[in-house]
Protein backbone atom coordinates (compact mmCIF):
# COMPACT_ATOMS: atom_id res chain seq x y z
CA UNK A 1 0.00 0.00 0.00
CA UNK A 2 1.43 3.36 -1.13
CA UNK A 3 2.30 5.87 1.59
CA UNK A 4 0.04 8.91 1.84
CA UNK A 5 1.72 12.09 0.66
CA UNK A 6 1.09 15.49 2.28
CA UNK A 7 1.57 18.88 0.67
CA UNK A 8 2.15 22.20 2.53
CA UNK A 9 -0.42 24.99 2.19
CA UNK A 10 -0.50 28.77 2.70
CA UNK A 11 -1.82 29.05 6.25
CA UNK A 12 -2.06 32.89 6.09
CA UNK A 13 -5.40 32.65 4.28
CA UNK A 14 -6.97 30.72 7.17
CA UNK A 15 -9.09 32.79 9.52
CA UNK A 16 -11.37 32.30 12.49
CA UNK A 17 -14.79 30.90 11.56
CA UNK A 18 -13.67 29.27 8.29
CA UNK A 19 -14.64 25.69 7.41
CA UNK A 20 -12.99 23.42 4.85
CA UNK A 21 -13.83 20.40 2.70
CA UNK A 22 -10.47 18.84 3.54
CA UNK A 23 -8.55 17.86 6.67
CA UNK A 24 -5.64 19.92 7.98
CA UNK A 25 -2.53 18.16 9.25
CA UNK A 26 0.52 19.04 11.31
CA UNK A 27 3.73 16.99 11.75
CA UNK A 28 3.88 14.84 14.87
CA UNK A 29 6.61 15.42 17.43
CA UNK A 30 8.76 12.69 15.91
CA UNK A 31 8.06 14.24 12.46
CA UNK A 32 7.74 10.78 10.90
CA UNK A 33 3.99 10.96 10.59
CA UNK A 34 1.19 13.51 10.40
CA UNK A 35 -1.48 14.26 13.00
CA UNK A 36 -4.88 15.59 12.00
CA UNK A 37 -5.17 19.16 13.35
CA UNK A 38 -8.66 19.94 12.01
CA UNK A 39 -11.24 17.69 10.41
CA UNK A 40 -13.22 18.93 7.41
CA UNK A 41 -16.62 20.49 8.11
CA UNK A 42 -15.75 22.06 11.49
CA UNK A 43 -14.94 25.76 11.82
CA UNK A 44 -11.71 27.34 13.10
CA UNK A 45 -12.05 28.68 16.65
CA UNK A 46 -10.27 31.73 18.11
CA UNK A 47 -7.82 29.52 20.00
CA UNK A 48 -7.11 27.39 16.93
CA UNK A 49 -6.44 30.52 14.85
CA UNK A 50 -3.90 31.66 17.47
CA UNK A 51 -2.25 28.21 17.38
CA UNK A 52 -2.06 28.25 13.58
CA UNK A 53 -0.36 31.67 13.66
CA UNK A 54 2.26 30.47 16.12
CA UNK A 55 3.00 26.99 14.73
CA UNK A 56 4.91 25.77 11.69
CA UNK A 57 3.39 24.78 8.32
CA UNK A 58 0.03 23.08 7.79
CA UNK A 59 -0.51 20.26 5.31
CA UNK A 60 -3.28 18.58 3.34
CA UNK A 61 -3.32 15.11 1.83
CA UNK A 62 -2.23 15.10 -1.81
CA UNK A 63 -5.60 13.61 -2.76
CA UNK A 64 -7.34 16.71 -1.35
CA UNK A 65 -4.94 19.30 -2.75
CA UNK A 66 -7.35 20.20 -5.60
CA UNK A 67 -10.04 20.91 -2.98
CA UNK A 68 -7.57 23.19 -1.21
CA UNK A 69 -6.77 25.03 -4.48
CA UNK A 70 -10.49 25.55 -5.14
CA UNK A 71 -10.87 26.91 -1.59
CA UNK A 72 -8.07 29.44 -2.30
CA UNK A 73 -9.75 30.48 -5.54
CA UNK A 74 -13.06 31.02 -3.75
CA UNK A 75 -11.32 33.19 -1.13
CA UNK A 76 -9.61 35.25 -3.83
CA UNK A 77 -12.88 35.83 -5.74
CA UNK A 78 -14.69 36.81 -2.54
CA UNK A 79 -11.97 39.35 -1.70
CA UNK A 80 -12.04 40.82 -5.20
CA UNK A 81 -15.82 41.13 -5.06
CA UNK A 82 -15.61 42.80 -1.66
CA UNK A 83 -13.02 45.28 -2.93
CA UNK A 84 -15.13 46.03 -5.99
CA UNK A 85 -18.36 46.59 -4.05
CA UNK A 86 -16.71 48.43 -1.75
CA UNK A 87 -15.14 51.68 -2.44
CA UNK A 88 -18.35 53.64 -2.71
CA UNK A 89 -20.07 51.79 0.09
CA UNK A 90 -17.04 52.16 2.35
CA UNK A 91 -16.82 55.82 1.38
CA UNK A 92 -20.47 56.42 2.20
CA UNK A 93 -19.95 54.93 5.66
CA UNK A 94 -16.77 56.98 6.10
CA UNK A 95 -18.58 60.20 5.15
CA UNK A 96 -21.50 59.48 7.47
CA UNK A 97 -19.12 58.81 10.37
CA UNK A 98 -17.06 61.92 9.56
CA UNK A 99 -20.20 64.06 9.47
CA UNK A 100 -21.21 62.88 12.94
CA UNK A 101 -17.70 63.45 14.32
CA UNK A 102 -17.50 66.98 12.86
CA UNK A 103 -20.97 67.83 14.12
CA UNK A 104 -19.85 66.83 17.63
CA UNK A 105 -16.64 68.82 17.26
CA UNK A 106 -18.41 72.02 16.21
CA UNK A 107 -20.85 71.58 19.09
CA UNK A 108 -18.03 71.06 21.63
CA UNK A 109 -14.88 72.37 19.91
CA UNK A 110 -12.56 72.23 22.92
CA UNK A 111 -13.29 68.62 23.89
CA UNK A 112 -10.20 66.45 23.45
CA UNK A 113 -12.21 63.30 22.65
CA UNK A 114 -13.84 65.08 19.69
CA UNK A 115 -10.43 66.18 18.40
CA UNK A 116 -9.10 62.61 18.73
CA UNK A 117 -12.11 61.35 16.74
CA UNK A 118 -11.27 63.90 14.02
CA UNK A 119 -7.73 62.56 13.74
CA UNK A 120 -9.23 59.08 13.23
CA UNK A 121 -11.40 60.49 10.42
CA UNK A 122 -8.30 61.99 8.75
CA UNK A 123 -6.59 58.57 8.82
CA UNK A 124 -9.69 57.02 7.20
CA UNK A 125 -9.88 59.67 4.45
CA UNK A 126 -6.16 59.39 3.71
CA UNK A 127 -6.57 55.60 3.55
CA UNK A 128 -9.46 55.98 1.11
CA UNK A 129 -7.57 58.40 -1.12
CA UNK A 130 -4.48 56.18 -1.20
CA UNK A 131 -6.66 53.13 -1.97
CA UNK A 132 -6.04 51.68 -5.44
CA UNK A 133 -9.80 51.91 -6.10
CA UNK A 134 -9.88 55.67 -5.58
CA UNK A 135 -10.73 57.89 -8.55
CA UNK A 136 -11.71 61.54 -8.91
CA UNK A 137 -15.16 60.35 -9.99
CA UNK A 138 -15.54 58.52 -6.70
CA UNK A 139 -14.27 61.63 -4.90
CA UNK A 140 -17.11 63.68 -6.36
CA UNK A 141 -19.63 61.01 -5.39
CA UNK A 142 -18.46 61.04 -1.75
CA UNK A 143 -18.78 64.78 -1.20
CA UNK A 144 -22.15 66.11 -0.03
CA UNK A 145 -23.35 69.09 -2.02
CA UNK A 146 -25.61 70.84 0.45
CA UNK A 147 -23.47 73.38 2.27
CA UNK A 148 -23.25 73.02 6.03
CA UNK A 149 -20.20 74.00 8.07
CA UNK A 150 -19.34 70.42 9.07
CA UNK A 151 -19.98 68.82 5.65
CA UNK A 152 -18.04 71.67 4.05
CA UNK A 153 -15.10 70.84 6.32
CA UNK A 154 -15.20 67.17 5.25
CA UNK A 155 -15.40 68.13 1.57
CA UNK A 156 -12.47 70.53 1.92
CA UNK A 157 -10.44 67.76 3.59
CA UNK A 158 -11.28 65.36 0.73
CA UNK A 159 -10.32 67.89 -1.97
CA UNK A 160 -7.18 69.05 -0.12
CA UNK A 161 -5.99 65.49 0.45
CA UNK A 162 -6.72 64.49 -3.15
CA UNK A 163 -4.65 67.43 -4.37
CA UNK A 164 -1.94 66.67 -1.81
CA UNK A 165 -1.75 63.06 -3.01
CA UNK A 166 -1.76 64.24 -6.64
CA UNK A 167 1.32 66.42 -6.04
CA UNK A 168 3.00 63.48 -4.30
CA UNK A 169 3.00 64.61 -0.67
CA UNK A 170 4.16 61.81 1.64
CA UNK A 171 1.59 59.97 3.76
CA UNK A 172 2.77 61.61 7.00
CA UNK A 173 2.40 65.05 5.40
CA UNK A 174 -1.04 64.10 4.08
CA UNK A 175 -2.15 63.26 7.62
CA UNK A 176 -1.04 66.72 8.77
CA UNK A 177 -2.72 68.39 5.78
CA UNK A 178 -5.93 66.45 6.40
CA UNK A 179 -6.03 67.57 10.01
CA UNK A 180 -5.55 71.23 9.05
CA UNK A 181 -8.21 70.97 6.32
CA UNK A 182 -10.75 69.21 8.54
CA UNK A 183 -10.28 71.81 11.29
CA UNK A 184 -9.85 74.87 9.05
CA UNK A 185 -13.27 76.35 9.96
CA UNK A 186 -13.27 75.32 13.61
CA UNK A 187 -13.21 78.98 14.66
CA UNK A 188 -16.71 79.38 13.20
CA UNK A 189 -17.95 77.45 16.24
CA UNK A 190 -17.28 80.66 18.20
CA UNK A 191 -19.15 82.91 15.76
CA UNK A 192 -22.88 83.66 16.10
CA UNK A 193 -24.99 81.14 14.14
CA UNK A 194 -27.13 84.03 12.92
CA UNK A 195 -24.06 85.35 11.06
CA UNK A 196 -22.81 81.94 9.91
CA UNK A 197 -26.23 80.96 8.50
CA UNK A 198 -27.25 84.36 7.14
CA UNK A 199 -28.66 84.10 3.60
CA UNK A 200 -28.16 87.69 2.48
CA UNK A 201 -25.07 89.86 2.21
CA UNK A 202 -23.15 90.39 5.44
CA UNK A 203 -22.84 93.86 6.90
CA UNK A 204 -19.33 95.27 7.41
CA UNK A 205 -19.53 94.46 11.13
CA UNK A 206 -20.72 90.91 10.42
CA UNK A 207 -17.93 90.38 7.91
CA UNK A 208 -15.39 91.65 10.45
CA UNK A 209 -16.75 89.06 12.87
CA UNK A 210 -16.47 86.28 10.27
CA UNK A 211 -12.87 87.33 9.60
CA UNK A 212 -12.01 86.35 13.17
CA UNK A 213 -12.63 82.65 12.57
CA UNK A 214 -9.12 81.65 11.34
CA UNK A 215 -7.43 83.10 14.44
CA UNK A 216 -10.17 81.69 16.67
CA UNK A 217 -9.58 78.27 15.10
CA UNK A 218 -5.84 78.66 15.64
CA UNK A 219 -6.46 79.44 19.34
CA UNK A 220 -8.77 76.44 19.76
CA UNK A 221 -6.11 74.26 18.11
CA UNK A 222 -3.56 75.38 20.69
CA UNK A 223 -6.03 74.70 23.52
CA UNK A 224 -6.55 71.19 22.12
CA UNK A 225 -2.81 70.63 22.40
CA UNK A 226 -1.96 70.77 18.69
CA UNK A 227 1.76 71.53 18.45
CA UNK A 228 2.34 70.87 14.75
CA UNK A 229 3.02 74.27 13.15
CA UNK A 230 1.97 73.07 9.68
CA UNK A 231 -1.49 72.20 11.04
CA UNK A 232 -1.86 75.38 13.09
CA UNK A 233 -0.70 77.70 10.30
CA UNK A 234 -2.87 75.89 7.76
CA UNK A 235 -5.88 76.72 9.94
CA UNK A 236 -4.79 80.30 10.64
CA UNK A 237 -3.90 81.37 7.09
CA UNK A 238 -6.42 79.63 4.81
CA UNK A 239 -7.99 83.01 3.92
CA UNK A 240 -4.74 84.69 2.87
CA UNK A 241 -4.54 85.72 -0.81
CA UNK A 242 -1.56 85.63 -3.12
CA UNK A 243 -1.73 89.41 -3.72
CA UNK A 244 -1.71 90.14 0.02
CA UNK A 245 -5.36 91.21 0.24
CA UNK A 246 -6.42 88.28 2.46
CA UNK A 247 -6.68 87.91 6.22
CA UNK A 248 -5.69 87.72 9.06
CA UNK A 249 -2.06 88.66 8.25
CA UNK A 250 -2.06 90.00 4.69
CA UNK A 251 0.59 87.46 3.66
CA UNK A 252 1.69 87.32 0.01
CA UNK A 253 2.69 84.68 -2.50
CA UNK A 254 4.62 81.65 -1.33
CA UNK A 255 5.15 83.18 2.11
CA UNK A 256 1.63 81.80 2.66
CA UNK A 257 2.12 78.24 4.03
CA UNK A 258 1.57 75.42 1.51
CA UNK A 259 -1.23 73.85 3.57
CA UNK A 260 -3.07 77.19 3.68
CA UNK A 261 -2.77 77.57 -0.12
CA UNK A 262 -4.11 74.05 -0.71
CA UNK A 263 -6.96 74.52 1.79
CA UNK A 264 -7.83 77.90 0.26
CA UNK A 265 -8.28 76.33 -3.19
CA UNK A 266 -10.32 73.46 -1.76
CA UNK A 267 -12.42 75.86 0.32
CA UNK A 268 -13.31 78.03 -2.67
CA UNK A 269 -13.97 75.03 -4.93
CA UNK A 270 -16.38 73.46 -2.44
CA UNK A 271 -18.18 76.76 -1.81
CA UNK A 272 -18.72 77.19 -5.57
CA UNK A 273 -19.87 73.61 -6.20
CA UNK A 274 -22.17 73.32 -3.16
CA UNK A 275 -25.86 74.17 -3.06
CA UNK A 276 -26.75 77.11 -0.84
CA UNK A 277 -30.19 78.47 0.01
CA UNK A 278 -29.45 81.50 -2.19
CA UNK A 279 -27.60 79.83 -5.11
CA UNK A 280 -27.41 76.68 -7.19
CA UNK A 281 -24.16 74.71 -7.29
CA UNK A 282 -21.71 75.28 -10.15
CA UNK A 283 -20.36 72.38 -12.17
CA UNK A 284 -16.77 71.30 -11.60
CA UNK A 285 -15.77 72.75 -14.98
CA UNK A 286 -17.45 76.13 -14.40
CA UNK A 287 -16.05 76.43 -10.87
CA UNK A 288 -12.48 75.75 -12.01
CA UNK A 289 -12.88 78.11 -14.97
CA UNK A 290 -14.14 80.90 -12.71
CA UNK A 291 -11.26 80.36 -10.30
CA UNK A 292 -8.72 80.42 -13.15
CA UNK A 293 -10.08 83.62 -14.73
CA UNK A 294 -11.46 85.67 -11.83
CA UNK A 295 -9.25 84.63 -8.92
CA UNK A 296 -5.81 84.50 -10.52
CA UNK A 297 -4.47 87.12 -8.09
CA UNK A 298 -5.95 85.40 -5.06
CA UNK A 299 -5.10 81.71 -5.38
CA UNK A 300 -1.88 79.83 -6.11
CA UNK A 301 -2.17 79.41 -9.89
CA UNK A 302 0.40 76.61 -10.03
CA UNK A 303 -1.61 74.62 -7.51
CA UNK A 304 -4.85 75.48 -9.31
CA UNK A 305 -3.38 74.13 -12.57
CA UNK A 306 -2.51 70.92 -10.70
CA UNK A 307 -6.09 70.73 -9.42
CA UNK A 308 -7.46 71.23 -12.96
CA UNK A 309 -5.20 68.42 -14.23
CA UNK A 310 -6.30 66.25 -11.32
CA UNK A 311 -9.98 66.68 -12.20
CA UNK A 312 -9.33 65.83 -15.84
Amino acid sequence: MAAIRYLPIDKTIIDEGMTFEFDLFIPSECKKKMNCFKENGSSITTDEKAMIDSMGPLYVEESEFEDYKQFCQNIKEAQEELEYISFEEKSETLYKNASEVLNNLFTNPETLANYDACKEVVHEIVGAILDDSFTIKSLLSIAAHDYYTHTHSINVAIYALSLGAFIDLQQETLLELGEAALLHDLGKSKISKAIINKNGKLTNLEFQEIQRHPTLGYSIGIKLGIKNKNVLLGIKHHHEKMDGSGYPSGMKGESIPLFARIISLSDIFDALTSKRSYKDPMTTFDALKLMKINMKNHVDIKLLDKMITMFR
